[in-house]
């Protein structure tokens, strides 16, 4: 009954908390709004400068396979290949192609041609995608050349160039909010259910009720419970709402076991409750804990392969991701929508994620019944 009035008490003062509500519902589906469109690792219109020394219908091919690509928006052309510094200078474009002189000419004779491509090296990831994009553009027109070749050749009949057979598996149409709305999601987890529970405990401190409850007939353990389970539920409810957003507003397909998904999801809690706990104890102030929440939680966020992939960090950097939960989980929520895996597939991050919240929790427990003596 003690614990049961605590968790009400706990509600009601949520509920009547308007900065409170705004955090727990209406921050995190903006947040998944906005981030949802804006956090992408594809490179799309990239301004592009193109220089046709050759003025023929092949260049021109050429030209047209690269505006009809998507990557790239060919706002300039230009005639002179001395002033396409100018572009790149002035930050007026990224790329700049220069297709040469006799280039048809050295292509239906199967000469090789050198294709000048200039890059704005100021961004190094989208300047390597770029080149990327620029070379398997020029790769796929200089086989389609050569097929026609061939076809129109004595030889053309008994000759076959290799053609791929790419199937892509669980996520066919490639979309890239498939793969970071999960990684949304989890982070929205974390940063509400940790937040929110430090903010709420330091609250209790700074208005002197947490002093009526140290005086009141309820034992450490029972005050510690009463105020963590609110917070647990407003948690599921968090991650409840976001994964309806997702799915009716993304199209998330959710191939895997919901389930399972809220079964990780409760052992992850341990680590957030944990942290928002510790935080309190450690924290004077409301404005103290959310500095505090916000420097841990940039930590979790940056080493947790959301909006870099862990294998292109240093190699220390690597390791020290092994010791971060979100990571672990961003995984298995990204393995359960996309893949539909199953525990047997998911078991070892299960263990860490088990092993890690368990492990902060009770720190946090420990540090927040010392702060209560």
């Amino acid at each position: 009954m003690r614990i049961a009035a605590i968790i009400r008490k706990e509600f009601l003062q949520v509920r009547r908390d308007r900065s409170m509500m705004a955090i727990l519902f209406v921050v995190p589906i903006v947040q998944l709004l906005i981030l949802g469109y804006i956090i992408s690792a594809e490179v799309k219109n990239i301004q592009t400068v193109i220089c046709d020394l050759d003025q023929t219908p092949v260049s021109r091919q050429v030209i047209e396979r690269i505006r009809n690509s998507g990557y790239f928006n060919v706002r300039y052309f230009e005639r002179e290949e001395n002033r396409l510094a100018d572009y790149l200078d002035s930050g007026r474009t990224t790329v700049a192609v220069v297709l040469p002189r006799d280039f048809a000419k050295h292509l239906t004779n199967n000469q090789p041609v050198d294709i000048q491509v200039l890059m704005d090296g100021q961004d190094s990831n989208t300047s390597s995608i770029a080149l990327g994009y620029i070379a398997g553009i020029l790769e796929s027109f200089m086989t389609d050349q050569l097929g026609a070749q061939l076809a129109a050749s004595a030889a053309g009949p008994h000759v076959h160039l290799i053609t791929p057979s790419i199937r892509v598996w669980f996520n066919e149409n490639l979309r890239n909010s498939d793969y970071m709305v999960p990684g949304i999601v989890v982070f929205l987890l974390t940063l509400v259910t940790s937040l929110v529970s430090a903010m709420g405990l330091v609250r209790e401190r700074e208005i002197g009720t947490l002093d009526q409850l140290l005086v009141a007939p309820v034992k450490k353990h029972q005050l510690l419970i009463g105020k963590i389970i609110p917070f647990a539920v407003l948690g599921f409810i968090e991650v409840s709402v976001a994964l309806l957003f997702a799915k009716l507003f993304y199209q998330i397909p959710i191939v895997g076991s919901l389930g399972l998904f809220f079964l990780f999801t409760a052992v992850y809690l341990f680590t957030t409750l944990g942290i928002g706990l510790a935080v309190s104890a450690s924290a004077r102030t409301q404005q103290q804990a959310m500095y505090l929440t916000l420097f841990l939680l940039m930590f979790f966020l940056l080493m947790s392969g959301f909006l870099f992939p862990i294998e292109n960090m240093p190699v220390a950097m690597r390791y020290l991701s092994k010791i971060n939960p979100m990571s672990y989980l961003i995984l298995v929520v990204r393995e359960i929508f996309i893949k539909g895996a199953t525990l047997h597939h998911l078991y070892t991050q299960g263990v860490v994620l088990l092993g890690s919240g368990m492990l902060i929790f009770t720190f946090a427990t420990l540090r927040f019944q010392s702060r209560m003596k």
